[in-house]
């Protein structure tokens, strides 16, 4: 069966797409290279079905994007940016589907153009955007089967799940979830349906070559989220869970509960399933205390149900003018939490007056548990292009030598490789994340560029001659007082002390 729809009202939506791309294409540059972009640069130089601790999709589609646009800030993060325009397509396409005409379908596109969860995310360059769009994506391939209860759909279902699983795991959240809600609907048959067993078919094909890679490497995303869950998750308490999810989406919260409220209403018992599912998935998430931002890929469902039951409720046409115009005040005052488009000095006061005078300190916790002057994911954009000048600085000090470029971790790895590219030195080398799966396995090096925040003991008593080059001196960077050492005269082999090391290494996961 097929409904008639009503006609997607172009204007609106092109409007919105205009403001996205406009107020990104201000901010996007503001700030420097994150820490984690680096690494997912790093990935598309070295393309393989998986790494360390996530799946191969953002290493393809970093190789691609670095071919065709080049790796400038600019054109790196034009990706996450096009990404969360489609986000904006998609929403409105659901609302379409649930029944929204042309208010119901302005205001779910313009909820998710003014929610913050859609907004950092779409301007870094990190598999977190693609993941919302995946998550959306499925759930509105639930809605058009609800609404037709063609089998396309759940064959499509089945290549997306696919894909949404080589750009994030989490992605197996959504699938228990949206299995769970079925199992309380009238659509539990679909489980064991023929359909199902093709859609499986069809996922365990695209995402068998990287299981079968995890397999041959003894599976290192299982001792990544160990440590994560050791190092970070620990730190997640219930209550930074519950206001993560407020203020992430603080902006829309009337028009998200409206959708949840929306789809357990009597007379939508045929999208129920979707109210459940997203309930259950935020369940699990919380009982499994995840992080804040693993929820985003809920919230498009719910404000594209949310602009069906506001175009219900509101008749006058000043309230309706009204609502988004309150959504855009309510964003305001917390934009620069959202997306940096403040520079430097003023975030820093912007951030002082929250943490002093509002007592609003939560977007200043870092994973440690701590409260900074700076929320993390900012203070990780500052500092790496200084530290990449000392690097290439070191390197030409031990000019002619054999040499090891070594970084305490992915981050710092990243951005040396980054900003030494076309300066002759050699590639970082890292036992953090993906990097300890391209280690040298021996050496020949008689000298180590050395960087981290201090000389550790095993390091100061290998080398007779150790010269600090340079720190980073930013105050505001998360890697404050990350330094680069020459170290020169090993007193013992360092062939044997490097390759035990690695051994090591490579043995503890």
């Amino acid at each position: 069966m097929k409904r008639l729809l009503p006609p997607l009202h172009w204007p609106s939506l092109l409007a919105l797409l205009s403001a996205k791309l406009a107020v990104h294409l201000y901010a996007n540059t503001l700030w420097g290279f994150h820490r984690d972009e680096f690494l997912y640069l790093s990935l598309g130089r070295h393309l393989d079905w998986g790494y360390w601790s996530n799946p191969p999709l953002i290493g393809w589609i970093s190789a691609l994007w670095q071919a065709v646009a080049g790796d400038g800030l600019f054109a790196i993060r034009l990706f996450p940016m096009l990404v969360s325009c489609a986000l904006i397509v998609l929403v409105v396409l659901m609302a379409r589907e649930l029944g929204a005409g042309r208010y119901g379908q302005f205001l779910a596109g313009a909820a998710m153009l003014l929610t913050p969860a859609n907004l950092r995310p779409g301007m870094l360059f990190m598999p977190v955007m693609p993941d919302i769009f995946f998550w959306t994506l499925l759930a509105y391939l639930v809605v058009r089967y609800l609404n037709t209860e063609h089998r396309r759909d759940i064959l499509l279902f089945g290549f997306f799940f696919g894909l949404s699983f080589l750009n994030k795991y989490s992605t197996g959240f959504a699938l228990l979830g949206m299995a769970g809600a079925l199992l309380l609907s009238p659509y539990r048959r679909l489980l064991w349906s023929r359909e199902a067993g093709l859609a499986a078919l069809i996922a365990l094909a695209l995402i068998l070559p990287n299981l079968l890679w995890q397999y041959r490497h003894g599976f290192p995303v299982v001792a990544h989220m160990q440590g994560l869950a050791e190092s970070q998750l620990a730190n997640v308490r219930i209550a930074d869970f519950l206001s993560g999810q407020l203020f992430m989406n603080l902006p829309v919260i009337p028009v998200w509960v409206a959708g949840l409220i929306w789809f357990f209403h009597p007379g939508n018992r045929r999208y129920r399933v979707l109210g459940w599912y997203a309930v259950l998935v935020f369940l699990l998430l919380l009982l499994l205390r995840g992080k804040p931002y693993y929820t985003l890929g809920l919230y498009p469902v719910l404000i594209a149900a949310g602009g069906v039951w506001w175009e219900n409720i509101l008749q006058r046409a000043w309230l309706r003018v009204a609502l988004p115009l309150f959504m855009l005040l309510i964003l305001l005052p917390a934009l620069p939490l959202g997306l940096p488009v403040l520079p430097l000095h003023q975030m820093r006061q912007y951030s002082a007056y929250l943490i002093d005078k509002v007592g609003f300190d939560d977007p200043m916790r870092w994973e440690d548990g701590r409260i900074h002057p700076l929320p993390q994911d900012y203070a990780d954009m500052l500092g790496w292009e200084e530290l990449g000048r000392l690097a290439v600085k070191a390197c030409r000090e031990a000019e002619g030598e054999d040499f090891l470029l070594y970084c305490e971790n992915y981050g710092q790895a990243g951005a040396v490789d980054y900003y030494g590219k076309g300066q002759g030195i050699p590639p970082a080398i890292s036992f953090s994340d993906s990097y300890r799966l391209w280690l040298p396995h021996t050496t020949s090096a008689q000298t180590l560029i050395y960087i981290n925040d201090e000389v550790g003991e095993d390091i100061a008593q290998l080398f007779g001659d150790i010269e600090l080059i340079g720190a980073i001196s930013n105050p505001h960077a998360r890697e404050r007082g990350t330094s680069v050492f020459l170290c020169r005269q090993p007193k013992a082999d360092l062939g044997k002390f490097w390759a035990e090391r690695v051994k090591q290494v490579l043995e503890g996961y």
